[in-house]
């Protein structure tokens, strides 16, 4: 795939990028020097084009890009490790899908039935366990509904929530430290905890600070469109809990309907929990929720390659590449534009990936660790494709010792720093410190901690399975001080994350792309060369929580 005209760009390469005593004692100039940003938006017009009707996961879009990624695998000379020597690795969906006209939420109070407007007051998706559904249950208020034993935090204590609807607030208290925070906030982990305690239901609040990180309005275009679970063995949607058949996610209008039914002040409720407090209650409501799913089975495909290992006792080991393939698809837009491209959700996250795949295969020696290179799918639809991975390997699943997830990439700008969420948690903040210095990249802390956004992509799949793992993004420092790249990293997350402008149009930065993409490479390398495999640091919450 690469050209032997590359290699003429080397010396300008070392002058430019790195000390040529880095690159002469690493060896990785020709890896280095083989990226370019001319390629790297080649791959993302291919895959951000109209033809591709947004990728979303199970559908002909979807399959198109998957076909072109496992034809640049195969021009890279990447082994196929996917199902039958293919590089699909095939998974089976349950696919639901809400019909809007029966969704329904009815409040029963002492003095009357309140029926809350469907998309102003409340939205929800489609199921997982029955095709239609109804239920009348008791509202039970859990503040946050999450147990943590390390704060002495139970929502629960004190109420039965059994048979019962629970009221939850999004989110988790903002006094958890970061990481306890992330996690505790994830709304899969929170209903989990809801079934093994019998709810029927979940009815979330969105407290202030999910209700100022997005609006109502950006709920409102997903409506409908569909949600999938991958199937265990037993042909069970995994984490599809059927059991809640009563949820919901509220607006303002909604939530303030709900608590003054009740008889209780929302915001002061809001101001308590805010402080790290507990306090259940019954709210004295029932509510009755109805809904009709479209469901079918539907499939979709990781596409996996291998880069085998150079040393022979380390070669069993295996560092893996990630970044979702998936984006939204179509559903309505702006302006009559309904093809929502994905751009940089997450085509150039897979341009990253290829590029750094098509390096490492002109060196001439191969890393010593091998290396997988996962497209993944679902990530849209709460992070499925990576879950299918992790928890089914195609290589033994403790050989697995690192995963890279490339997610999301803002490219518009010559890019200067790195943010590498969750490299603080393990031995790969050393690996990720020694690849940034030779690429000249400032490596930035998390600047929105509040977005807890190492649990909201793939790498936390790997994470849940004990694989110590970094989400690499790239930053908002630019390389030219002409430039704002805050700025312009903010206007994209503002207007165009998630919206039909993350399209081809969005400007672009060669010189951004390298940069990052040559780090990224460097961070693998510099995993895959180290005797010892990375490790969870001591005490780490997600290592003692997680690790094996």
């Amino acid at each position: 795939m690469k050209r032997p005209a590359i290699y003429s760009c080397l010396v300008c390469f070392a002058v430019a990028c790195s000390p040529p005593e880095q690159v002469a004692e690493n060896g990785h100039a020709v890896a280095l020097g083989s990226i370019t940003g001319a390629e790297i938006r080649a791959h993302m017009e291919v895959l951000a084009a109209d033809e591709m009707q947004g990728r979303e996961a199970g559908t002909d879009g979807y399959k198109k890009a998957a076909d072109y990624v496992a034809g640049q695998y195969r021009a890279i000379g990447l082994l196929p490790i996917g199902d039958d020597h293919s590089y699909f690795q095939q998974i089976e969906f349950f696919e639901t899908r809400l019909e809007p006209e029966s969704a329904r939420l009815v409040l029963h109070a002492n003095d009357g039935d309140t029926e809350l407007v469907f998309r102003d007051d409340f939205i929800r998706d489609g199921g997982y366990g029955e095709a239609s559904e109804e239920i009348t249950a008791p509202l039970v208020f859990v503040g946050h509904g999450i147990v943590a034993p390390e704060y002495a935090h139970d929502d629960f204590a004190g109420v039965d929530v059994a048979g019962k609807i629970i009221v939850t607030l999004s989110g988790a208290p903002p006094l958890f430290a970061t990481d306890q925070r992330a996690f505790y906030s994830s709304g899969l982990g929170k209903d989990e905890l809801a079934v093994a305690l019998g709810a029927v239901g979940v009815i979330t609040v969105r407290t202030p600070v999910d209700q100022a990180r997005r609006p109502w309005e950006r709920y409102l275009p997903g409506i409908g469109t569909p949600g999938m679970r991958w199937l265990d063995a037993d042909g069970k949607p995994f984490a599809g809990f059927p059991e809640l058949t009563g949820s919901a996610t509220l607006s303002e209008s909604g939530a303030a309907k709900l608590f003054s039914a009740a008889g209780h002040d929302l915001q002061a409720i809001f101001d308590k929990h805010a402080e790290g407090a507990t306090g259940s209650f019954d709210l004295g409501l029932s509510a009755t929720l109805a809904r009709k799913s479209k469901q079918r089975s539907a499939k979709s495909s990781n596409v996996v390659g291998l880069l085998g290992g150079s040393d022979p006792s380390l070669a069993k080991e295996y560092i893996v590449y990630t970044a979702h393939l998936d984006h939204i698809g179509i559903r309505p837009g702006e302006g009559g534009d309904d093809i929502h491209n994905g751009a940089y959700d997450n085509a150039a996250g897979i341009a990253a990936i290829l590029e750094i795949a098509a390096g490492m295969a002109v060196l001439d020696t191969a890393p010593r660790r091998s290396m997988i290179f996962a497209a993944v799918t679902g990530e849209e639809k709460g992070l499925q494709g990576s879950s299918y991975f992790a928890k089914n390997p195609p290589v033994p699943a403790r050989g697995i010792v690192a995963n890279i997830n490339i997610d999301m990439p803002y490219l518009g700008f010559p890019v200067a720093d790195i943010e590498a969420f969750g490299a603080e948690h393990s031995t790969l903040l050393a690996a990720v410190t020694r690849a940034a210095a030779q690429t000249g990249m400032a490596l930035t802390a998390d600047p929105m901690p509040e977005e807890v956004r190492f649990v909201r992509s793939d790498q936390f799949s790997f994470v849940k399975e004990g694989v110590p793992a970094v989400a690499f993004k790239a930053g908002s420092k630019s390389f030219d001080p002409a430039v704002d790249g805050a700025a312009m990293l903010q206007d994209f997350l503002k207007n165009h994350y998630h919206r039909a402008s993350d399209d081809l149009s969005l400007p672009f930065s060669a010189e951004g792309a390298e940069k990052f993409v040559q780090t990224a490479l460097l961070l693998g390398l510099e995993i895959a060369e180290q005797n010892e495999r990375p490790k969870w640091n001591r005490g780490d919450f997600f290592g003692d929580k997680f690790a094996q």
